[in-house]
């Protein structure tokens, strides 16, 4: 029984040792998960730094935190990560240069929703199809047209047919 002393010690230690380890996991997880939960799809961090963790910018808005807990063998690191929302920028375009030309002729036929200008897939099919470019949804009638933003227009349609645009 003396020479077994060891390996008995050790087989009734062994459920303690992973309680602890288990209970600084938990403890270290819970405070990652609830301080990248609190800040996740915010504009500036809102939460505060909770004790025994770190963070780490990686860059366009993504962030990890770190949370260690326990000391020696029972040390339980836990990383999470979580993403800030990058402040909104508004675009403007007050000298009228647009990205695109403006189609030489028009179809009948409205921009579909996933391609709103047509200037990403949808004139090309049209134009394989022997068709002139699909109408924007600012130029479909005078009311869209008038309630347009000529800043955020893709090419320019001042001279649609519904008269000045009041912005332009």
């Amino acid at each position: 029984m003396g020479a077994a002393a060891p390996s008995v010690l050790t087989m009734t230690l062994a459920p303690v040792e992973a309680q602890k380890r288990a209970s600084n996991f938990s403890i270290a997880e819970s405070k990652a998960v609830t301080y990248s939960a609190a800040n996740e799809g915010q504009v500036t961090k809102q939460a505060p730094l909770p004790d025994g963790c770190t963070e780490t910018d990686q860059g366009s808005g993504a962030w990890d935190v770190e949370c260690i807990e326990g000391k020696g063998k029972y040390l339980q690191k836990v990383t999470r990560s979580y993403r800030l929302i990058p402040p909104t920028t508004s675009y403007t375009n007050p000298d009228r240069e647009f990205a695109w030309d403006t189609p030489g002729n028009f179809s009948h036929v409205e921009c579909p929703v996933n391609d709103p200008w047509g200037v990403g897939w949808y004139n090309e099919h049209l134009a394989a199809g022997h068709m002139g470019a699909c109408i924007p949804s600012p130029a479909w009638n005078s009311t869209r047209y008038f309630e347009s933003n000529p800043d955020d227009w893709l090419f320019d349609l001042s001279k649609w047919g519904y008269g000045r645009h009041p912005d332009f």
